[in-house]
């Protein structure tokens, strides 16, 4: 398999609907499960070095002292604020059982290195030790050492060693029978072969790979599907390898077998049973019940300045939620306590900003991680040569992107947020690049007109309509998402504009399952879609609003291009030159170790979608929020939406505390 089509998109947005039934839960020691008072209120230095509810266990024997459980080198993390107390319970909510991201980034953010907690891009933002005490990059990004913390131990008091790090990397990510569609490409060398893991010794790790692995590090600092550690203790007994009768086990679970199995058992969040490194242990599996509800991890193994073992907060309770609305309810009557995504719409802040009295809470300012609201793409490789011709005409693309009114859709759409911009690295992205963003987005009919004629489309008919030198009318249909609202409403509005420089757009609303069938089979003329940052470091993610490097992604404006990019050349069509070079400064981009030099690759990438002009953007997205208590200490006033940086799971949630009543 070629490493070209392992190419994934991660996207937080995608949740599904589902059921949810009942819950019932007993608390343990400590707070109860609706207080938000803190075990102690005597304030920060006096609390102790652990909390009240783990001190009551100890001195009843049922678990060992705070300096047996913790790590010879904690982890030692600074707050953002102050140093918090013990005690109270974070209420969350996520939106159906599938919005397991949230679980992830806000209470299960524990990778083996983790971001720092300002963002800075991809390239600049600081990649700290976390599991791990250090680690090193040896033979130019070839091979990647880390050192394990003496002592760390998993959720259930066993030790974490090199052998469970051995245990995910080979009888998980590389095991051909559990991946028998292609093992990602993330573990591969370029020649295919999964990289050489090697256990130096019960706390030193190595991958060693045949060349430098860029994107590596960047990668494993996230928490939405890399495993490079699991507890072989406990998942032994799933694998066939050390159990002959996982098959059994599996299907005496509900499972076919063990291969199916085993995804289900290694996610925490459907599997409580599972130990894990986190601040806070689930009770019950997601996917059972209408809520989530966490315990502290006994065994967690970091602390404050003071050396006091966090978390600070007692429990965490996440309520599955079937709606947005109902969310924006509970958030405006001050049951959420801390809550980030989902809600966070132009639509619904003037409801959540008017409340903010009545539920005891704040704004975040959330940075978007959109580069766009929304992107019309013309099918450049249309199986009719005829519409071909038409929608590869430059002119013809920059006529219409001079037509639109971009300033009334974001006063009637957008609430007056955002500004006129083209598909293009947002501001503040490392990528920014002001010429691209903004080219072509002066709203001028006499612009629009004069490319239009420069396009060819001098002659018009008697209703007014653009005409090719063949005689037939101007005129196509922009496929737009009909669950996407907003760009709905916008592509009325473009509609209109267009139809005043002579060029019919009929907008044909479609279920996105209908949409995705006809772009991917190339046969849309026009479509819509948002847009997301180019992704320097791995390849993935938005890179194909840039260039043709993936059928799908790529597919609205150059589908035959990216096959053959993809196929490398056994399949669609060769692109023209510069486009051939973009891909191939692409490559290069690719397998670059050093950031900085790789950032400079990807500039001339986006020079060239500058010149290209694949998509008609609109403006730059309208700023995402969240929420927080007032109550509630050490959570930052912003965060970035990026992806890749997993809010609010850097900002160390497990020193968020509920401050002291007076």
């Amino acid at each position: 398999m070629s490493n070209r089509e392992t190419i994934r998109h991660f996207d937080r947005r995608d949740v599904l609907r589902a059921g949810a039934g009942l819950l019932v839960v007993a608390t343990a020691s400590g707070c109860g499960f609706f207080e938000t008072d803190p075990d102690s209120a005597k304030g920060a230095g006096q609390k102790g070095k652990e909390a009240p509810s783990l001190k009551a266990r100890v001195e009843k024997g049922k678990l060992p002292e705070v300096g047996k459980r913790l790590p010879q080198q904690p982890l030692v993390v600074k707050p953002l604020e102050e140093t918090g107390v013990y005690g109270g319970t974070w209420h969350s909510a996520m939106i159906t059982q599938e919005d397991v991201g949230w679980l992830r980034f806000s209470l299960g953010y524990e990778p083996l290195v983790r971001w720092a907690p300002e963002w800075e891009g991809v390239t600049k933002t600081k990649l700290l030790p976390n599991v791990c005490e250090k680690y090193e990059v040896l033979d130019g990004g070839k091979e990647f050492v880390f050192h394990l913390r003496k002592g760390l131990k998993w959720s259930d008091g066993k030790p974490v060693t090199a052998e469970d790090f051995d245990f995910a990397f080979t009888d998980y990510n590389v095991d051909r029978d559990l991946h028998a569609y292609g093992i990602y490409e993330l573990w591969l060398s370029k020649s295919g072969k999964p990289a050489r893991f090697e256990a130096v010794d019960d706390h030193t790790v190595k991958y060693v790979y045949e060349e430098p692995k860029p994107g590596f590090l960047e990668e494993i600092a996230g928490v939405s599907g890399v495993l490079m550690f699991l507890p072989k203790h406990y998942l032994k007994q799933f694998h066939p390898k050390y159990n002959k009768n996982a098959n059994a086990v599996a299907k005496k679970a509900g499972s076919a077998d063990w291969i199916n199995h085993m995804p289900i058992v290694t996610e925490s969040w459907n599997n409580p049973k599972m130990p894990t490194v986190n601040a806070w242990i689930p009770r019950n599996a997601v996917t059972k019940g209408s809520q989530v509800v966490c315990d502290r991890n006994p065994y967690y193994w970091k602390t404050d300045p003071d050396g006091s073992q966090l978390p600070y907060i007692d429990k965490v309770i996440v309520d599955v939620l079937q709606e947005v609305e109902v969310e924006v309810l509970k958030i405006s009557n001050g049951d959420l306590d801390m809550q980030l995504y989902q809600f966070g719409t132009v639509r619904n802040k003037p409801v959540i900003s008017r409340n903010r009295s009545k539920g005891g809470y704040r704004l975040i300012e959330v940075e978007p991680d959109a580069a766009n609201t929304m992107i019309i793409g013309f099918n450049q490789t249309h199986p009719d040569k005829k519409k071909r011709a038409v929608y590869a005409n430059k002119d013809f693309r920059i006529g219409l992107s001079h037509a639109i009114n971009r300033q009334k859709i974001i006063e009637t759409v957008f609430a007056g947020q955002g500004r006129p911009w083209q598909a293009g690295p947002n501001p503040g992205n490392e990528l920014y690049n002001e010429e691209l963003g903004t080219q072509y987005t002066e709203y001028s009919v006499a612009k629009a007109n004069e490319y239009l004629d420069k396009a060819g489309f001098t002659k018009r008919n008697g209703d007014g309509i653009r005409l090719t030198k063949d005689g037939d009318p101007v005129a196509f249909t922009v496929l737009v998402v009909s669950d996407s609202a907003d760009q709905v409403d916008a592509m009325d509005m473009i509609r209109t504009d267009w139809r005043k420089v002579g060029v019919d757009a009929t907008v044909s609303r479609v279920a996105e399952t209908l949409y995705w069938e006809r772009v991917e089979a190339g046969k849309s003329e026009a479509a819509t879609w948002d847009c997301n940052n180019f992704d320097v470091r791995t390849g993935s993610g938005g890179n194909h609003y840039y260039l043709p490097n993936n059928p799908r992604g790529s597919s609205r404006f150059g589908g035959e291009w990216a096959k053959w990019y993809m196929r490398e050349g056994k399949d669609g069509e060769e692109p023209p030159a510069r486009i051939r070079e973009q891909l191939e400064l692409f490559d290069e981009m690719r397998a670059t170790f050093d950031p900085d030099e790789a950032l400079r690759i990807a500039q001339q990438v986006l020079e060239i979608t500058k010149e290209e002009f694949y998509y008609i953007g609109i403006s730059t997205p309208p700023k995402d929020y969240g929420i927080a208590k007032t109550s509630l200490g050490n959570v930052p006033k912003s965060f970035s939406g990026a992806a890749f940086h997993m809010a609010p799971g850097p900002s160390n949630t497990s020193t968020y505390f509920f401050k002291a009543k007076a």
